[in-house]
């Protein structure tokens, strides 16, 4: 549903950036050529209703509820809420559970952020089955070593999911980002950053 709100808003927003555009070109053809549209639409509708009031009332009462149908189950589609998201846990006995995967990324936040140097921590966890698939936006003191302190993130996601949730772990993203030293962020300019 998301990739079909994408493309409606993308569409509506180019159509009104489009009449925008002729409004405010030349508003005097925009508003003529609605006129003699709207003109020309009245005058077919009156044609088709005088030809046989029936039928014409009838065209209405289905295209009435098409447009119902249509717009009535998109909306239901946009406003129903979804499942949450969960990953399936299976115990040694086979006994199975269902885990929301909103908790696994809570706990996650909680192991990670007790780790040094770490200021900020932001999980994204995503489930398949039995499997989590973790991209953790981290955000560190200026001076940490990024290698090993990957490692240690990586170290402690493996250990929360695998071994204390029960779950496994599919692809895991790290992304760091350093906090600026303190009191020389002014005057500093970053060859290659935006």
């Amino acid at each position: 549903m998301n990739v079909f709100n994408r493309i409606v808003v993308i569409l509506l927003l180019l159509l009104l950036l489009l009449l925008s555009l002729v409004a405010a070109w030349n508003p005097f053809l925009l508003l003529g050529t609605v006129q003699t549209l709207s003109g020309a639409v009245q005058d077919q509708l009156s044609q088709m209703y005088y030809a046989n009031p029936f039928l014409f009332r009838l065209g209405q009462l289905v295209l009435g509820v098409v447009f119902v149908l249509l717009w009535g189950s998109l909306l239901l589609l946009e406003v129903r809420r979804g499942k949450p998201a969960t990953v399936e846990v299976t115990t040694g006995e086979g006994q199975k559970a269902r885990v929301l995967v909103d908790s696994v990324a809570l706990r996650l936040a909680y192991h990670l952020d007790q780790l040094a140097d770490v200021i900020n921590v932001t999980p994204r966890v995503k489930g398949k089955g039995n499997t989590v698939h973790v991209a953790v936006e981290v955000e560190t003191t200026p001076d940490v070593d990024i290698p090993m302190k990957t490692e240690e993130i990586v170290s402690v996601i493996r250990e929360v999911v695998e071994e204390r949730m029960g779950l496994h772990l599919g692809r895991v993203d790290v992304h760091i980002k350093h906090a600026p030293y303190p009191g020389e962020t002014e005057g500093i300019r970053v060859i290659g950053a935006p």
